[in-house]
């Protein structure tokens, strides 16, 4: 049986002085100016911007860098009548991507359409052999990669071995050097300034549709449509924010405040059978926690088990019976998520009960064939909590070759 330790909580020392003047400088309780004085909030506009930013307050794509060329790439290829692909990834920040960068194109007028690799058969990230057909199917077409690709450097060579043209659009990490794209658009990028290093990749997507809108404008100022457009997309940047858990604060504190408004006003017909599917409709205004609960592990549904095009579907379609069958599919793979979950956790915590010994140990990897690859990181994570202690599964496949894991670490390890 294991043993629970309550949680510490550290309280952060704070400057009662500085509270106080804080709390009558924005007019808050006190405790929310102590709140904000312990995050590093002490100076009036920077605490102000923090609770009040606005939509005004984004930075201009401009700011981000690659974003200029790759939105004049674009718009070149939908002036040559160009296909153009979406390339993007199976989970939620992924498909919000996809979903909002295709509606930004289309649109535009562009002939576009999108690829998203199966979790189990082809993995994270652009593959040769996707890329193979593609280029064989339309050797003329442009992919536009989204949430993926900042660290295919082979992938970007083989795409210009074929003449594939290739953008690369990502928030993810990146090592010491960068695919050779036709441009890159990366918030961390060296040699860039953009302001917010955090965005998300649904968050760099929909920077990259601001500037597509702007060149569609006035150089400056994207049309009425356009501008409609983008107010409704900072729903789809929410989604993906929340469901990729990055930190609330600048940028992403603007986008999640008026997208979660955004979700439940201007919604696309997918977006709203998801939330009547969850039991969210008729609640009332959303909050983060819907997202993060409610709709994000039912769009991961599909990607886990396979069917991550689905999603994309559900939020691009015009269709209200078929957004209202997709979504009650997703709901249901979701369903089948949680028994795939459950029952992985079940044997997890069996195996670890069988040896006893293996609780003594700093961390705890478990392998066995017929695990779900698409669900061992969440069980991962639960072992870690269960066990208070760093986590490793592994799906094995049913006969020779490599598995496919997952690692979830605990505490502050």
């Amino acid at each position: 049986m294991t043993i629970h330790r309550p949680r510490l909580w550290r309280i952060a020392p704070h400057d009662e002085s500085c509270v106080r003047r804080l709390s009558a400088a924005l007019e808050v309780p006190f405790l929310v100016a102590q709140v904000l004085v312990a995050r590093g909030y002490t100076a009036r506009d920077q605490a102000r911007a923090f609770l009040m930013g606005t939509l005004m307050d984004l930075h201009e794509p401009s700011l981000l860098p690659g974003v200029e060329e790759a939105a004049d790439l674009i718009l070149a290829a939908v002036q040559a009548r160009r296909r153009i692909t979406i390339y993007g990834d199976y989970d939620v920040d992924g498909v919000t991507a996809t979903s909002l960068l295709w509606q930004c194109l289309r649109l535009a007028g562009a002939s576009v359409d999108y690829y998203i690799p199966d979790r189990l058969e082809e993995g994270y990230g652009l593959n040769c052999d996707a890329l193979r057909r593609l280029h064989r199917e339309d050797p003329n077409r442009l992919v536009v990669s989204v949430d993926c690709g900042i660290a295919s450097t082979e992938e970007a060579d083989f795409c210009r071995e074929l003449g594939l043209d290739l953008i690369v659009t990502d928030h993810h990490e990146f090592g010491a050097d960068l695919p050779r794209a036709r441009a890159l658009v990366h918030p961390r990028l060296p040699g860039g300034a953009y302001p917010f290093a955090d965005l998300c990749g649904v968050a760099v997507a929909f920077k990259l549709a601001w500037a597509i809108c702007q060149r569609l404008g006035d150089g400056r100022r994207a049309s009425p449509q356009m501008r409609e457009f983008l107010r409704g997309a900072v729903g789809l940047v929410a989604l993906g924010t929340v469901a990729d858990v990055m930190p609330l604060k600048d940028e992403n504190r603007i986008f999640v405040r008026y997208g979660l408004a955004s979700l439940a006003q201007r919604s696309g017909l997918g977006v709203k059978a998801l939330m009547q599917a969850a039991g969210l409709e008729p609640k009332g205004p959303l909050q983060a926690e819907d997202i993060a609960f409610a709709l994000a592990p039912r769009l991961n549904a599909a990607g886990r088990l396979g069917q991550a095009r689905l999603a994309v579907e559900l939020l691009t379609t015009d269709n209200p019976d078929r957004a209202l069958r997709l979504a009650a599919y997703l709901e249901q793979l979701n369903r089948d998520r949680q028994t795939l979950e459950r029952r992985l956790f079940k044997e997890a915590k069996e195996l670890v009960n069988a040896h006893p010994e293996w609780k003594e140990r700093g961390a705890l990897v478990l392998a066995k064939r017929g695990w779900h690859a698409g669900v061992i990181g969440i069980v991962a994570s639960r072992v870690a909590e269960h066990f208070e202690k760093p986590t490793i599964l592994i799906s094995l496949p049913p006969a020779e070759g490599l598995g496919q894991g997952s690692g979830r670490t605990y505490g502050e390890v």
